[in-house]
């Protein structure tokens, strides 16, 4: 289950400042208890060197009950357990809750737990200075416990402060997201044709690299749908005209009753049917070199036969107009490719050739390449082209004044599709001693391509 930025966020921080509380509190608990405990031991060694100058003095005559009193008056709320032993084991002097058994069998000086009457009790023992006496003073540990229960309590009050700060930062993390809903709120309420790039003024300063590329990607679509309008809106024209061509021949054919006229309207209707029928592969074949949707697989081929195999193909359709194809390859050339592509590619450049060039003409196809490129021209015996129309004839149904035959005007398109999705640019210049057209496509060699290759 995914969870929002929001959820994620609070998680991240609610579980932090938690986690925190607890580790200051454990902390400051065991240090306070630490503190408090040495504390209350600092207590009866403070008592125990008190009893020890006064034993050393005058032990046996100390009011013990005024001494008890004197205790509690300087901060001992306890009555004192104590007790004062001779060096030969008689108890000289005790507290009035003390027992007359020794308060611990441990007899050096220092600190020992003990049970005493089913309770656990700390004792510290010491001598006086003669070593004559032993001390032993003692406090309840259930009374030590309750004392510092109170003391870490009130070290830790103001922790228990911070606890609201996890409202506070509730707050603080849902309204530092607020300007990500209206963002959110923003693109959810658009149309579908609202292409319009996102206010960046709204956005925080870590959502900005999203919104400019969502802007980006705005900007594509923007331009792919007006390419895909621009290229509906010129075929649809393109497809009209040899449609409507060949129903108004047909409706001709099927009203007239002179044969000759009759078939005569069935042959054009034919031509206007077989233009369509070009110009509808021609679609088919440009839809699937766009850009947006080309997934060409690449492996290694041979141009040289690539180019043997389309010449070959062209030929003898071209022998009819009284054309011929002349290809001059001499040695192979390997690079990584597409073939289907590539040959279509050929087969457009030289369908192009041939009807600007006149019969009896020749169309020539040269292939040459060095370390880095392949380069594949092919050159007319037509009337050439301008400078200024060389950068026109590349558009989608594009054709020339004077051209002949039943063109679609995509098939310069087509080529620079092609080629541009292997990497390589289309060059046109003049043929050869200024006459006619040639068309080189210069393709880089690569030892290896994408196996698919998706170009936005």
């Amino acid at each position: 289950m995914k969870h929002s930025l929001r959820f994620r966020l609070l998680l991240f921080v609610l579980t932090s400042f938690i986690i925190g509380w607890l580790t200051i509190s454990g902390f400051t608990w065991w240090r306070a208890t630490a503190e408090a405990d040495a504390l209350f031991d600092e207590q009866l060694f403070q008592l125990a060197t008190l009893l020890a100058v006064v034993t050393s003095h005058e032990a046996e005559e100390q009011d013990l009950d005024e001494f008890a009193e004197d205790l509690q008056i300087n901060g001992y709320s306890d009555p004192p357990v104590f007790q004062v032993w001779s060096s030969d084991g008689r108890l000289l002097v005790h507290g009035p809750n003390a027992p007359r058994k020794p308060l611990s069998l441990n007899l050096e000086t220092g600190y020992s737990n003990v049970v005493m009457r089913g309770h656990q009790w700390r004792v510290y023992t010491r001598y006086t200075s003669d070593k004559q006496h032993r001390i032993q003073v003692a406090q309840e540990s259930a009374s030590r416990e309750v004392r510092m229960l109170g003391f870490v309590v009130n070290i830790l009050s103001p922790l228990l402060l911070a606890l609201p700060m996890i409202g506070i930062l509730w707050w603080v993390v849902v309204r530092a997201l607020n300007p990500l809903d209206r963002l959110v709120y923003q693109i959810g309420s658009r149309s579908a044709t609202n292409l319009e790039a996102i206010d960046t003024t709204i956005a925080p300063a870590e959502a900005k690299v999203l919104v400019d590329a969502i802007n980006d990607l705005f900007q594509k679509l923007q331009s792919s749908i007006d390419r895909y309008s621009r290229f509906t809106a010129d075929a649809s024209h393109e497809l009209r005209t040899p449609l409507a061509g060949s129903v108004i021949q047909i409706h001709a054919a099927l009203a007239s009753s002179d044969k000759i006229e009759r078939n005569h309207s069935l042959n054009q209707a034919l031509k206007g049917l077989s233009k369509l029928h070009r110009l509808v592969e021609q679609l088919l074949v440009f839809s699937r070199m766009e850009p947006e949707v080309a997934m060409l697989e690449f492996a290694p081929l041979d141009l040289k036969e690539l180019s043997v195999e389309v010449v070959s193909d062209c030929a003898p359709g071209y022998l009819e107009r009284d054309v011929t194809l002349e290809l001059e390859a001499p040695h192979p050339v390997k690079l990584m490719g597409n073939w289907e592509l590539l040959a279509i590619a050929l087969r457009n450049l030289l369908d192009n050739a041939v009807r600007v060039t006149p019969a009896g003409g020749v169309i020539k196809v040269s292939l040459l390449a060095d370390d880095d490129f392949v380069s594949l021209a092919v050159i007319d015996a037509g009337p050439g082209i301008s400078d200024q129309n060389k950068a026109l004839v590349f558009g989608r149904f594009h054709r020339l004044l004077g051209t002949t035959g039943q063109g679609s005007g995509l098939g310069l398109s087509i080529v620079h599709s092609a080629v541009r999705l292997h990497g390589g640019t289309v060059i046109l210049e003049d043929g050869e001693n200024g006459k006619g057209l040639q068309v080189v496509i210069k393709i880089p060699i690569r030892r290896s391509y994408p196996s698919q290759v998706v170009k936005l």
